[in-house]
């Protein structure tokens, strides 16, 4: 992988463009003589700055194409996903940082053990499908509604092997577009309302699973989608939280204190949010019964107070008409 070069060559041309626009314009201005542009001088920067954009505007391109066909080549096995992550490593921290050849060798021999380790390779395999997923949300240019069930397929298979990727986390949780498998590209790209990673399961669910399902006609699938977050979430506090040493499995088995946590107070404010978003979407009678047996099992809970009062405001909503007319 040849990034260097390329990169190189792109701001050589670059400087070459400034010199000759320079030399152009002001063939004869002395710098003691200050002047305003003439039409001519505006014709002319016009006509170099529509050279330097498209010349951006190539470089981008070009570097989207390696990059997706780069990422898709090495996505095909954990083994292949290892190979073009040292290659960025060593560009990144290495060569662009002016740093040996040995030392580069050396820090791979230090870190051998990790990067032979397999469930290693599976996440950063992992961060590399996110990645992928961002840069083609980027193109659609804002329009994601269509990539949330690919997200959560792509939730779905990392809580399928929770266990083998439960050390590399923080692999996971990365912003996939500052991954150093995006740094080597210089993909410099942003994505409004996308998930940093694929560990961000609250925005996956709130930016982009959800907003399209929010119709009268796709209550059912609404619905779906939030016991989806709440498995998923659960899942995650669940399966991470196991100290060594745990009984989990066992007959007898003790849950981690957090999962506790999750399922006495989180969960029931998950299922409470759900049951409140399907009552805006129209489903009220059927949400209004649940939130009422909700309140019923969960009297206890600490955000019960505020639930009864958010529920008589929803059921009996202001007269608004009323005070129309009365300020009118």
């Amino acid at each position: 992988m040849m990034l260097m070069p390329y990169l190189s060559s792109n701001r050589l041309k670059l400087s070459v463009i400034i010199i000759t626009l320079t030399v152009t314009v002001y063939p004869t201005v002395s710098i003691a003589e200050p002047q305003p542009l003439s039409e001519a001088d505006r014709i002319a920067l016009e006509e170099q700055l529509g050279k330097i954009q498209q010349q951006s505007k190539d470089r981008v391109g070009g570097l989207f194409r390696r990059a997706i066909q780069d990422y898709r080549s090495a996505i095909k096995s954990d083994d292949a996903t290892m190979e073009l992550y040292l290659k960025c490593i060593e560009k990144v921290r290495f060569t662009d940082e002016k740093r040996k050849a040995s030392e580069f060798r050396d820090w791979k021999r230090k870190n051998k053990e990790r990067l032979s380790s397999s469930s290693m390779r599976m996440a950063l395999r992992h961060q590399l499908a996110w990645l992928l997923l961002s840069i083609e949300a980027a193109r659609r240019d804002g329009d994601i509604s269509e990539l949330g069930m690919r997200a959560i397929d792509h939730l779905d298979q990392i809580m399928k092997n929770a266990e083998v990727l439960k050390d590399h986390r923080a692999v996971l949780s990365q912003n996939a577009l500052g991954s150093v498998f995006a740094r080597a590209y210089d993909l410099n790209i942003k994505v409004e309302g996308w998930p940093r990673s694929t560990m961000d399961i609250a925005q996956i669910y709130d930016k982009v699973v959800m907003p399209p399902l929010r119709k009268v006609t796709k209550i059912d699938s609404l619905r779906s989608a939030w016991k989806k977050r709440i498995l998923h979430e659960g899942l995650v506090v669940e399966k991470w939280n196991v100290r060594e040493g745990s009984t989990i499995g066992k007959k007898d088995a003790m849950r981690p204190p957090e999962f506790e946590k999750f399922l006495s107070e989180t969960r029931p404010q998950l299922l409470w949010k759900m049951e409140v978003d399907c009552f805006k979407v129209g489903d009220e009678k059927v949400s209004a019964v649940k939130m009422l047996n909700h309140l019923e099992t969960y009297l206890t809970h600490k955000d019960a107070p505020q639930w009864i009062k958010d529920f008589q405001g929803m059921i009996n909503p202001p007269d608004t008409t009323a005070a129309e007319a009365t300020n009118g």
